[in-house]
């Protein structure tokens, strides 16, 4: 078992403090601009009127992981890797394909959870989904940069999605059972 020296001792220390942080500004967001956001102008309680407005929230989801993925065949063709079995991953190729594989995840997590949010969430709080949806599209874009500059960097994207899921699905689950 290997020793933890100072050096990795304060890294951690430092990744725990950027990813609270995260969390911190990813909730203080939510609370304090969610009054910024109002409903849609003409929404109502119709299911299909709610369903139309989900889809207009979890197309931006889907553009992330479209430029994504598009990402991913840069770098393949960056690295002239053709065949993905045999050829090398340049470290771009792998990076690409992580960031791609984890935003597939959590859009997983999140474009249900926020169907279901949508669907019965009060007509007054429907301006929350669109600021969740934000912060969503938001948090996985520093989470692409930030793996980008370096594996350490992805700790406050990751954090800030991961933060909007629990809250978009825990209030989802709140409304289901209610």
């Amino acid at each position: 078992m290997a020793a933890i020296t100072k050096d990795k001792t304060r890294l951690l220390r430092l990744a725990a403090t950027v990813n609270l942080t995260a969390v911190a500004v990813t909730l203080l967001a939510l609370w304090l601009l969610a009054s910024l956001f109002a409903p849609p102008v003409g929404m109502s309680s119709d299911p299909g009127a709610r369903m139309a407005f989900w889809a207009r929230l979890v197309v931006w989801p889907a553009l992330v992981l479209v430029a994504m993925v598009c990402g991913v065949l840069v770098a393949r063709g960056r690295a002239v890797a053709l065949n993905p079995i045999d050829d090398p991953e340049s470290r771009l190729y792998r990076i690409s394909q992580r960031v791609l594989t984890n935003t597939v995840e959590q859009t997983l997590i999140f474009s249900p959870a926020l169907a279901t949010l949508v669907a019965q969430m009060p007509l007054p709080s429907l301006g929350v989904p669109v600021l969740a949806t934000a912060l969503f599209v938001l948090g996985r874009l520093l989470f692409w940069a930030g793996y980008l500059v370096h594996p350490y960097f992805r700790a406050p994207g990751m954090a800030m999605t991961f933060t909007v899921n629990l809250v978009v699905l825990g209030w989802a689950v709140l409304l289901a059972v209610a």
